[in-house]
């Protein structure tokens, strides 16, 4: 398994430090920005956070093209900052014709020419995985473009189920995924055990989502994020925030990250399984497919 020292070996910058994202080796920022825009009720501000995290030295950018109008917003926000971030986007769709359209639709959205990762979005089952590979899959719409210059590199997103992601993993080469690490879930239904071996194995860079688990978490948010950012092996913990002043609270914990003892670590999974028991019927995160 990855060592204490690789889940904080990283490099330093001026704010937030670099790790390296698997075997892609580009060096991501220890924190990223989840794109869902769709809560800003203008440009201008889904703007500012853009802005105001790539400045914060936060390189990394995840936003679907599910996600309502977040690609066109963020695709606004960017503008002559592209190269300031690595930009990573996302396809329900199994199917090459319609993926092939979703991924056309978000290079239009986005006004970009390249975009660094396209993920398979919300990977959950068996029948899933057969698809995406077939023949006629997205997977081919993918590495089309691949060939062609304009996507970097493949990643995988999984929401639910961490055995069939663990074996979407030794299915396909992937480079990155993306899936749920939180607190909430360790407590609950952990994914960890299952896929960092996985992972480790063949150089995939992980990525962590849930991290405040949809609220659930917010009273504990900053230990939140830095038990994501201390789990051995994560690249980056990607979180959504709704202004300005919360994308500076993130990057604010990032900075003076440290990992948290195990006196703290054990506090926190406790609240998050009391959190989970008291509010069990509002989780469907934690089980839905």
């Amino acid at each position: 398994m990855f060592s204490a020292e690789q889940a904080c070996g990283v490099q330093q910058m001026d704010q937030i430090a670099k790790r390296e994202l698997g075997r892609t080796g580009v060096q991501v920022s220890a924190l990223a920005l989840g794109g869902v825009m769709y809560n800003f009720l203008d440009d201008d501000a889904a703007a500012a956070v853009v802005h105001r995290a790539i400045d914060l030295r936060i390189n990394y950018i995840d936003t679907a093209n599910s996600y309502k109008d977040s690609e066109r917003k963020i695709g606004l926000a960017l503008g002559d900052r592209r190269d300031e971030v690595y930009l990573a986007t996302k396809t329900e769709r199994r199917d090459y014709d319609a993926a092939s359209r979703e991924i056309d639709e978000s290079f239009e959205r986005l006004q970009v020419d390249r975009i660094d990762c396209l993920q398979i979005h919300d990977m959950h089952s068996e029948e899933d995985l057969a698809t995406v590979m077939g023949p006629n899959g997205a997977l081919k719409a993918i590495e089309q473009r691949q060939r062609e210059g304009s996507i970097r590199f493949v990643g995988v997103t999984s929401h639910v189920n961490p055995d069939v992601l663990a074996r979407t993993l030794e299915a396909y080469p992937f480079d990155t995924i993306l899936t749920s690490l939180g607190a909430l879930h360790h407590a609950v239904r952990p994914f960890y055990d299952t896929i960092m071996p996985v992972a480790e194995a063949r150089g995939v860079g992980v990525l962590a989502m849930k991290v405040f688990a949809y609220g659930f978490l917010k009273d504990h948010a900053e230990r939140a994020l830095r038990f994501v950012m201390g789990l051995p092996g994560v690249a980056s913990a990607v979180v959504g925030v709704d202004d300005v002043a919360q994308i500076e609270a993130n990057a604010a914990v990032a900075q003076r990250f440290a990992p948290l003892s195990d006196a703290e670590k054990d506090e926190l999974l406790e609240n998050a399984r009391a959190i989970y028991e008291a509010r069990r019927d509002e989780a469907w995160f934690i089980h839905s497919a």
